[in-house]
């Protein structure tokens, strides 16, 4: 019998071996295509190709041989053959008809699956050359690029590499981020250094200075020595005469005594002679009085005279009258009066007589005191001479002392002359001094102007330093992901044992564990990492473990909210605080969170809050543009949310003098909060901080960096009822401006974060030209306003809408709600939220002038668009956010704190609370939250950051 038939002694078994040889080709097929890849498949392809051929090949030789031996048999029968072997034969043969004809259907089926591996390698190979082409356009730069998915594809690798992409295209924003921080901290480097410079060249130009006037000053100084030289010279020559002066002096003074005892004895005399003459003067005016006494009565006589003449004329009529009558009583009468005027005349001679006898008397009195006066002057002439004389050697003293002084005022005159010059030389060389303390003066200012550059650039340094720090642990994180593909991250013991991560979620909250942090921490790793500033004496000082951390048991996480107005601060904080505590359920506050409005005493609430919580819980807090809870939505109010668990625990922080620098604040904030928490695996934080800084964008990234990289944080910049004025945080007691506080959350199951907004871009892609921080210049080398209102206007010419723009004025709220409607995107890429775009609000400055105000810093070359949000957008925006955080969380929610933009307020108007009832509806738990004037939320894979007009949800596991 042929060795091609099968035998009951037993030939060959061709099906057996058939099969094997199929099951050895589906092993190397499987195997090829687990450990080769696509051209692993191909080459298992292959070898079932030839499998297959070979078998069938044999099969048909096989078959052949049979038809051959049966045909012998029936052409020359063996006489040898019996009906039995014949029989046998015919067994057999039906056998093998069997076999062959399974063969030829195994031969089909392997036909037909050669047939459909050479399709799917069709498909593998189509999809291996798009994801080629795929893998070149990302390479050249295009990370927006994905590939669709082929449901036909055997191995569809389209939802891997469009996932790889979408986190590929975070990180790279997320660098593009923290290299925008770098490039600013090199940036200050670099203004440090050229200020550095400057001060240098300025110093070095005032010591120049100093040192032309020092020589000057030391030229003056030798003019000053030589002047004082000669001063001194004409000093000596002065002193010399002096003393020869000196002699005169006391030569003329003793002259002058004797000519002074001589001068006063004609003095003397000459008083005599005075007091001779007056008396001689009162004789003389005795005599002329005299004289005067005569002439009057020389007068009286002559009167008396005339008079007795007109009585003797008088007497002649009357004789001649009593002659002719006879009578004589008129001559009677005549010489009565005759005898009384003889009678006067007597007594005026005698008058006379004795004046004349007073006369003599005064004439002998006067000549006497003249005689007198002669011999006193006669006597007091000798000393007049010697007066005289003593005065001529005077003079000839003074003669000599006048050219002594003469000399002397020449040499003081030189001497003079030298001092003007001293003085000149003196005032030119205290100027140089002046001038040379201006200068040091100057030198000093620049050196510490220079100190304080270089302390920045030393600062800058240390942050730059710490980025690249942050920047290697990045790369080193990612790059261990490659190591260890398609694995989930492990923490080193974990990657040693060989045994998965525990605990590990994909929700929206993330893991805390990285190659470089591991999920559960041990005491000595619950410090910050080294990538912080933080020092290891502060933050090592605390070991953060609870009780028994393997106990699951204990009070589940409450969470309530109240919402209080009124006129007194304390008691509107305190019935806040009091209706959220009645519902809480629980005696104990573990964490409170605060928003108020600027309208209440911040330090009066918080003081009103404590009163019902305590003060043991932790309290952050920030002040507002309105506020919201589950029951209400309001403005102008304080609202409180309470937090007790045993789940979660809760750590704060906070951080000063923000415009001072950024990572200063921020590392403050978390110098003391811990990097792990034993038990509590999944950290998350919230981050609420001051408003106007106008850094939230740089906030977001330094506190992601300082966090580690897989703490996802959502919060908001702090408001202030849209007065932008003044806005606060608030940390346990404490109220603080230009601040960050930090409250981190460690807890046994992953807090869950979702943010959206309800924009779409209405203008194509547009770069930003010119920037000077948050003020955008240019767009596309046209004035900001301009290109944005050329945009706003280009959509709207295809609507049924219209606005004027010239009519609109500026600072007015018609200008706001336009610049808040239509807002920019900055492009994200597919792994950001709401189909990549990231929005920043341009209303800061409400003008039509130029340029835009941005609250947070637009370099030159981002690639923004203009976007459009309708009302019913914004509504949909929130409850989209708020569904996705509920499909997101792993388990059940306590409550929820929700960070939602004053710009959606300003859109909404009145219709605010249909945005809140809507994320109501879809929450279904207790919530509050605040209008801010920016939000951050940082998620894994996403890192998304800073936005305006988004609502960001933080969801609190049960």
């Amino acid at each position: 019998m042929d060795d091609g038939l099968q035998t009951e002694t037993g030939g060959p078994n061709y099906t057996v071996q058939f099969g094997a040889a199929l099951f050895v080709a589906a092993v190397v097929m499987a195997a090829a295509g687990h450990f080769g890849g696509v051209l692993g498949l191909l080459a298992g392809a292959i070898v079932v190709g030839g499998t297959g051929t070979v078998l069938g090949r044999r099969v048909d030789s096989e078959h052949e041989d049979v038809v051959s031996s049966v045909e012998a048999v029936t052409d020359e029968p063996d006489p040898a053959v019996t009906d039995g072997g014949i029989r046998e034969l015919d067994t057999a043969f039906e056998k093998r008809v069997t076999e062959n004809r399974q063969l030829r259907t195994q031969l089909d089926e392997l036909e037909s699956e050669l047939e459909d591996t050479r399709h799917r390698n069709e498909r593998i190979e189509s999809q291996t050359e798009e994801l080629q082409d795929a893998m070149q356009l990302c390479a050249a730069g295009q990370l927006t690029h994905r590939i669709d998915s082929d449901e036909e594809s055997p191995i569809d690798v389209a939802d891997d590499f469009n996932e790889m992409m979408d986190e590929l295209e975070g990180t790279m924003r997320h660098l593009k981020d923290f290299i925008a921080l770098v490039v600013s901290s090199s940036n200050e480097v670099m203004s440090g250094t050229e200020e550095v410079s400057e001060a240098s060249d300025e110093i070095s130009a005032t010591i120049q200075e100093i040192a032309e006037g020092a020589t000057v000053q030391s030229e003056r100084l030798q003019s000053v020595n030589g002047e004082m030289e000669n001063l001194s010279s004409s000093i000596e020559e002065i002193a010399s005469l002096s003393d020869e002066v000196a002699t005169l002096s006391e030569r003329t003074t003793e002259v002058g005594r004797q000519g002074q005892k001589a001068a006063k004895t004609a003095i003397d005399g000459l008083n005599e002679m005075e007091d001779g003459s007056a008396e001689a003067v009162e004789a003389i005016e005795t005599l002329q009085t005299e004289m005067e006494a005569i002439d009057e009565l020389v007068e009286f006589i002559s009167e008396v005279a005339r008079e007795t003449n007109m009585l003797a004329l008088n007497a002649n009529i009357e004789a001649t009258r009593s002659d002719g009558d006879g009578s004589g009583e008129g001559f009677a009468a005549v010489a009565t009066e005759v005898k009384e005027l003889a009678a006067k005349s007597k007594d005026a001679a005698e008058n006379i007589e004795k004046r004349i006898e007073d006369i003599h008397e005064q004439t002998e009195v006067a000549t006497n005191t003249v005689r007198e006066t002669e011999d006193r002057v006669a006597e007091h002439t000798d000393s007049v001479e010697n007066a005289l004389e003593a005065l001529g050697e005077i003079a000839e003293y003074a003669e000599e002392t006048n050219h002594g002084v003469q000399e002397m005022h020449m040499a003081a005159d030189e001497q003079a002359k030298s001092t003007q010059q001293v003085v000149a030389l003196v005032e030119e060389t205290a100027t140089i001094s002046d001038q040379t303390s201006d200068l040091a003066e100057d030198v000093t200012a620049s050196a510490e102007e220079q100190t304080a550059a270089l302390t920045d650039v030393s600062d800058s340094t240390k942050q730059l330093a710490e980025n690249a720090n942050w920047l290697s642990d990045t790369l080193d994180m990612y790059k261990a992901r490659q190591d260890v593909p398609a694995m989930d991250r492990q923490s080193p013991t974990e990657l040693a044992a060989g045994s998965p991560s525990e605990g590990q979620a994909s929700t929206a909250g993330g893991d805390v564990a990285s190659a470089s942090s591991t999920t559960e921490a041990t005491p000595e790793t619950s410090s910050r990492s080294e990538t912080t500033s933080s020092s290891p004496e502060t933050a090592g000082s605390e070991e953060f473990t609870f009780g028994n951390t393997t106990e699951t048991a204990g009070l589940p996480t409450k969470f309530q909210t109240g919402m209080a107005t009124g006129d007194d601060s304390f008691d509107t904080g305190r019935r806040a605080a009091t209706m959220a505590f009645d519902d809480l359920g629980t005696d104990r506050v573990d964490f409170c969170q605060v928003f108020c409005s600027p309208e209440y005493e911040y330090a009066d609430v918080l003081e009103g809050i404590r009163d019902v919580i305590g003060s043991d819980a932790k309290l952050i807090g920030a002040s507002s543009s309105g506020e919201f809870t589950e029951k209400a939505v309001s403005d102008g109010t304080v609202t409180v949310s309470l937090v007790a668990s045993d789940t979660i625990k809760f750590f704060t922080g906070l951080g000063t003098d923000l415009s001072d620098g950024v990572a200063g604040a921020v590392n403050e904030a978390v110098e003391t909060l811990p990097a792990s928490v034993e038990g509590y695996p999944h950290l998350s934080a919230i981050n609420l901080h001051d408003g106007l800084a106008g850094i939230s964008d740089q906030i977001a990234v330094v506190t992601q960096r300082n966090l580690g990289h897989d703490v996802s944080f959502a919060g908001g910049s702090a408001g202030d009822d849209l007065a932008m004025e003044a806005t606060h945080v608030f940390h346990d007691d404490t109220i603080a401006s230009d601040s960050v506080v930090i409250g981190l959350m460690a807890s046994k199951e992953p807090v869950t974060i979702t943010v959206d907004h309800g924009h779409s871009p209405i203008s194509e892609p547009m770069t930003v030209t010119k920037a000077e921080g948050g003020t955008v210049l240019e767009i596309d080398g046209k004035p900001a306003f301009e290109a944005w209102r050329e945009a706003v206007e280009s959509y709207l010419a295809g609507t049924d809408r219209q606005v004027d723009f010239d009519a609109v004025e500026n600072e007015s709220m018609e200008l706001l709600g336009l610049l808040t409607e239509f807002e920019f995107g900055i492009e994200e890429g597919h792994g950001a939220i709401s189909d990549g775009y990231k929005i920043r609000w341009p209303g800061l400055r409400l003008s039509k002038e130029g340029p835009l105000d941005f609250p947070v810093g637009v370099p030159e070359g981002t690639v923004v668009r203009v976007m459009h949000s309708p009302a019913d957008e914004q509504i949909v925006s929130a409850r989209d956010t708020a569904t996705a955080a509920i499909q997101d969380a792993p388990g059940n929610v306590a409550g929820s704190f929700i960070y939602d933009c004053a710009c959606r307020s300003i859109i909404l108007g009145e219709n605010f609370d249909e945005a809140v009832n809507a994320m109501d509806e879809e929450l279904g738990v207790p919530f509050s939250g605040f209008e801010t004037y920016g939000e951050l939320c940082m998620e894994r894979g996403q890192m998304s950051g800073y936005h305006n007009t988004t609502s960001v949800v933080m969801l609190l596991p049960e």
